[in-house]
């Protein structure tokens, strides 16, 4: 496989000298015919030769300074933005999904504004990662406020659909990986206080863990009231009480104009994320 391409090489370069030789020696018939002595011809042809040379070292330190460029644009401003883009995107989409409450960081576009080279990327591009920067702001700000309005909305719920409890404090739904029969309490327990912010099934657990009781705690913490939601068998009990509970939350919910913006905001965040992360990659390709 190699052999055409190394007789083609060799080929090319016999060209190569060939003409080479005939330059020179039509260039010395030239000289000799207009009378230039043949020191001065070949110090001319020194002279030219090192032009050309220098004129090719110019290019070459140029290219490599374009592309030292390059890769430091690439290193210190596109790289590491396109990486907290794309992990933003992916932990806005695990709050649906698992979900979790994780925040969102924008600390490298918040720092890169102190780097010249940041001034050097497309003018549209970089308003849209101040932008984005900015939304996820406003965003976190948001999330704070709906997981106020979202407890205060359970407790209500628990009040109005649940036993004869009122003034309760705490809705706690405990997960365990092994429990008895009608036990009360487990491993870990919280208010499915995210879970109702964006509007995702509370029931969910870690693998290998089980929701299995719903647990109400009054403001003086002597009044509780449990129901289990698995046997031991894991099969569903008392879905009906929980069900009522939490469709009335969840209505509660889509009138609360805090977790309806908040809401909105995310879903557009999802979406200027994905767009972001595909213009990075395409300026990431052009200067790579």
């Amino acid at each position: 496989m190699r052999l055409p391409l190394i007789f083609g090489v060799l080929l090319y370069a016999g060209f190569v000298v060939v003409y080479l030789f005939v330059a020179i020696a039509s260039l010395y018939v030239f000289a000799t015919l207009v009378g230039i002595p043949t020191i001065q011809l070949f110090t001319g042809a020194v002279s030219a030769g090192s032009a050309a040379a220098s004129a090719s070292a110019a290019i070459l330190i140029w290219r490599g300074n374009v592309k030292a460029r390059k890769t430091i644009l690439l290193e210190r401003v596109l790289g590491p933005a396109y990486s907290e883009i794309r992990r933003n995107r992916e932990l806005l989409e695990s709050w649906k999904t698992e979900p979790k409450d994780l925040t969102l960081s924008t600390s490298f576009l918040k720092q890169v504004e102190s780097d010249w080279l940041f001034y050097r990327i497309d003018a549209g591009l970089r308003a849209d990662l101040e932008s984005f920067k900015t939304s996820v702001a406003t965003l976190e700000q948001q999330r704070d406020l709906s997981k106020m309005v979202a407890s205060s909305i359970i407790r209500k719920a628990a009040s109005n659909t649940i036993g004869g409890m009122k003034g309760v404090s705490t809705v706690y739904l405990w997960r365990s990986h092994l429990w008895t029969e009608g036990q009360k309490q487990g491993d870990s327990g919280s208010m499915p206080v995210w879970e109702l912010v964006v509007d995702s099934s509370p029931l969910q657990a870690p693998r290998g863990y089980y929701v299995h009781s719903l647990q109400l705690v009054d403001f003086n913490g002597v009044q509780q009231e449990s129901f289990p939601l698995l046997n031991t068998k894991k099969e569903q009990v008392n879905m009906d009480i929980f069900e009522r509970f939490w469709e009335d939350a969840r209505q509660s919910a889509s009138k609360e104009s805090v977790i309806l913006e908040f809401r909105k905001l995310w879903d557009q965040l999802l979406v200027d994320c994905s767009g972001l992360e595909k213009r990075l990659d395409s300026a990431i390709r052009q200067v790579a």
